[in-house]
């Protein structure tokens, strides 16, 4: 970071008139000029940015507090003039501020539609570079306390995040002024000027240089995409743009997140695995390289910095060489991490450094792009407002569609309703059919990817009735090993290493341990740098979701060394039920145990009643956790894929009583409990809370009743069960898997791979023990195999009698612990449960 307070050399720093000064364009700023020298006033070169505002905006306090921002930020008074043929910043000590207001409030009709009309005609105005400011504000008065306020600005001086952070400082000014107090912000430690500076300086030069040396070979031979246009190429031809929006059913959105966490990406690298497959398939090329844009603001002095840091990446794939989901997934990240560990190489010298055959028709490399909108919600605010309430507030930031470099421009934006796709094309090129029906095979896509139910009405192939439906395609799963890392390890190094990294990445040299990441002002971009650095220094496999879910250097090595783990995740999901048909179950899994496990269940339940599974992927820590906090995991993992509803839960072993904790938390929280079902699932506390000689008699009992049911076992299967039942006893035995680890340090034996599902059964063990049910009021059935022990001393619901006020036990027909699966078995659960829906 010294860089960034280097003085600017004596020649960019003479001052002009005595109130202004040069200094050197970034190279982003130079991109912009050489363009805007190409096509003059070109709208795609804009960021036109609509701010809804709820309270009475006072016009001249509005001017006020825009008056101060532009005093506060240098590169809203900056304009970039030609020198020597070269471009440079001019910073001018004071500017004007082109303003603009326009009263629709009396207006008949649709006002917003309107407002939006004037909207896009305020984005496509013209800027003359060399005429500071490049900015321009209108005031649209949509009634007394509803307003749309206009921020345009030119690209060379502001970018799509720069909007974020002057809508939150205007709303904090603003606040100040009208309450008459003088705002008060901490001055920028950085100005634009600065990065500009810094971007040249030798380490980063050299840097920049490496990674250039990184896009010559990644995209050497590079056939550049695109997705055959409606109407020819015509030189000479104007390019004129339009916009097409598909706002994606919240739900798909929920479930699209879900499934990024369940395999450790970003919904960004999701929706990019799920595009590249759709280009795929629409042109049947394998070889696929489309454009993305990062921040530019990976250091965390730069978050708060007005000005343009935005850089363009390519992203090139071969789906050939990746068959599965998962693969592509996991393929897909690759990509988009690389990309972004050499992002200092400005994409004009990538273009320069490959010399593309360029017909002048087409945009250089690449021609479609697919881009995530920053939102309000992911900056921090610069300084802190003034006590007190705010008279205005914020609800909406949105931008015009002012045209794109690209074909095809094709932008992620959250919102509550949902996740809103918004592609701007060339209406030249296409077809505003073409490109609805692109959105629409997207959404399509994504569905199959993650398992949701389509808005239409008919079913889409891939989702199969009856059974357990996966969220992405069977082998979608990641494999264990590279979810969970070996335990042990050298774990002060391992942590000497971390928090190298993590202290580099932050620029926090004091950073402890302790520290979370995302308070301490890192961003998700720079968590997946991070993530990176990590790997390449540690050769160890550094979930994202991980990453996140641990927020610490302590936390993050000790999942790492296996010795904490942090959470649930989804492993396969069938479609939501439709209107009329019964509400789906969600049945937990402790471990990372056969997802198969309740398919004869499902099947026998029938295809009105869709079956999920949730399990533990990762280790827990008992000195920290507690089997409610867990069950609370559980709870919000289940809200997400299914917020509203009746909740039916099954849980079968150890499973059921987080089963039976997670109904009771849904009951208490107000949520219908339709029915939780346990198998072979007993009370934790039961023979504890016995008294002693009523404990002896249940301990005698439950020893006969295992004694009967090991007769039965060898009279039907003979000596290969106790065979079967003794090596069983030595795999999850803790000795002999620690001497097995031991052996593996040593190099003297191969690692244990089901090390992981005897960790996570032994934590959720020591949990169970541990928790003191409380009473659940709602319909819960006991399950009883032929293994579980019966008797006039052994309680017939397991022991939960106490707890379970609304409660009923069935037997089942199966031998073993899992015999409850059997298809007898099932049939007879699911005629009970049919039963007791009925009631």
């Amino acid at each position: 970071m010294r860089h960034f307070t280097q003085e600017t050399t004596a020649a960019l720093g003479e001052t002009h008139g005595g109130d202004a000064f040069t200094v050197r364009c970034s190279h982003s700023q130079t991109r912009f000029w050489l363009l805007d020298q190409l096509r003059p006033g070109d709208p795609s070169l804009h960021v036109a940015a609509r701010w809804r505002i709820a309270g009475r905006l006072d016009a001249e306090i509005l001017t006020r507090a825009f008056r101060i921002l532009i005093e506060r930020h240098e590169a809203l008074r900056t304009s970039i003039v030609g020198e020597g043929g070269r471009p440079v910043q001019r910073i001018a000590g004071t500017v004007p501020l082109p303003f603009s207001e326009i009263d629709l409030s009396g207006l008949p009709g649709d006002r917003l539609g309107e407002a939006r009309a004037i909207a896009e005609s305020e984005a496509g105005k013209p800027f003359d570079l060399a005429l500071a400011p490049l900015l321009r504000v209108t005031l649209l008065r949509l009634g007394r306390t509803d307003s749309l306020l206009l921020v345009t600005a030119h690209h060379s001086i502001c970018d799509g995040w720069s909007m974020v952070v002057l809508a939150r400082e205007f709303v904090a000014i603003y606040g100040a002024l009208i309450r008459g107090q003088a705002p008060a912000p901490a001055p920028p430690s950085l100005h634009y000027a600065d990065f500009a500076e810094w971007e040249i300086s030798p380490a980063i030069a050299a840097a920049a240089e490496r990674d250039l040396a990184f896009w010559a070979q990644s995209l050497r031979d590079l056939t550049p995409f695109e997705l055959p246009p409606d109407h020819p190429r015509r030189p000479g031809r104007e390019r004129r743009f339009a916009a097409e929006t598909r706002l994606l059913p919240a739900e798909l959105g929920a479930r699209m997140e879900a499934s990024a966490r369940e395999h450790g990406v970003t919904p960004f690298v999701l929706a990019c695995t799920i595009l590249f497959g759709l280009l795929g398939a629409r042109t049947g090329r394998s070889d696929i390289a489309i454009g993305t844009q990062v921040l530019g603001r990976d250091e965390v002095e730069l978050e708060g910095v007005v000005g343009t840091f935005v850089n363009t990446l390519v992203l090139r794939t071969d789906l050939g060489t990746e068959r599965g989901f998962a693969e592509r997934l996991a393929a897909t990240r690759r990509t988009i991490l690389n990309a972004c560990d050499h992002a200092l190489a400005p994409f004009d010298r990538v273009v320069q450094a490959l010399a593309p055959c360029r017909d002048g028709l087409r945009p250089p490399l690449v021609s479609v792009n697919v881009r995530l909108r920053p939102t309000p919600v992911a900056t921090r605010p610069a300084f802190a407002p003034n006590e007190g309430a705010t008279p205005i507030r914020l609800i909406e930031l949105d931008y015009a569609a002012s045209g794109s470099f690209f074909d095809l421009d094709l932008e992620l934006a959250p919102t509550e309703a949902g996740w809103r796709l918004v592609c701007e094309y060339d209406a030249g090129l296409y077809e505003a059919a073409t490109v609805a029906a692109l959105l629409a095979d997207f959404e399509r896509a994504a569905c199959a990817a993650v398992g949701a139910r389509l808005p239409d009405p008919l079913p889409f192939a891939g989702n199969t009735p009856n059974v357990l439906a996966a969220c992405v395609p069977a082998q979608a799963a990641l494999a264990q090993s590279e979810a969970l890392p070996e335990t042990g390890g050298d774990t002060d190094g391992l942590r000497t290493t971390v928090r190298a990294i993590w202290r580099e990445m932050l620029a926090r040299p004091d950073l402890c341990d302790d520290d979370d990441f995302f308070a301490s002002g890192g961003h998700s971009l720079l968590a997946a740098r991070v993530v990176a650095r990590i790997e390449a220094a540690t050769g160890r496999s550094v979930p994202l979701w991980s990453f996140f879910e641990a927020g610490t250097v302590a936390r993050l090595c000790a999942l790492l060394s296996g010795e904490k783990a942090a959470g649930v995740r989804l492993r396969s999901l069938q479609e939501a039920p439709r209107a009329g048909e019964r509400p789906g179950f969600t049945a937990i899994h402790h471990a990372a145990a056969d997802p198969e496990l309740y398919r004869p269940l499902a099947e026998a339940l029938g295809a009105d009643q869709p079956f999920a599974t949730l399990q533990l992927e990762s280790r827990l820590a008992p000195q920290e956790e507690t089997l409610e906090r867990l069950a609370l995991a559980y709870r919000e993992a289940i809200e997400a894929a299914q917020p509203h509803g009746p909740i039916r839960l099954v849980g079968f072993c150890r499973s059921g009583v987080l089963a039976f904790e997670i109904a009771r938390q849904f009951a208490q929280a107000g949520r219908d409990v339709a029915l939780v079902v346990l198998i072979d699932c007993w009370e934790p506390g039961y023979f504890r809370h016995l008294d002693p000689r009523e404990r002896g008699r249940a301990a005698s009992a439950y020893r006969r009743g295992r004694l009967a049911a090991l007769l039965r076992h060898l009279r039907r299967d003979g000596v290969r069960y106790v065979v079967s039942r003794a090596h069983l006893w030595l795999r999850s035995n803790r000795v002999w898997r620690g001497l097995r680890q031991r052996l593996h340090r040593a190099g003297l034996a191969s690692p244990n791979p089901e090390e992981a599902f005897w960790q996570v059964t032994d934590d959720l063990d020591a949990l169970a023990l541990a928790y003191e049910p409380r009473p659940h009021s709602g319909p819960v059935l006991i399950v009883r195999s032929e293994s579980i022990p019966v008797g006039p001393a052994l309680d017939p619901m397991l022991g939960w009698h106490a707890f379970a006020e609304n409660g009923e036990t069935v037997s089942v027909p199966g031998f073993g612990h899992e015999g409850a699966f059997s298809e007898a078995g099932c049939r007879v659960m699911a005629a009970k449960i049919s039963l007791m829906a009925l009631r």
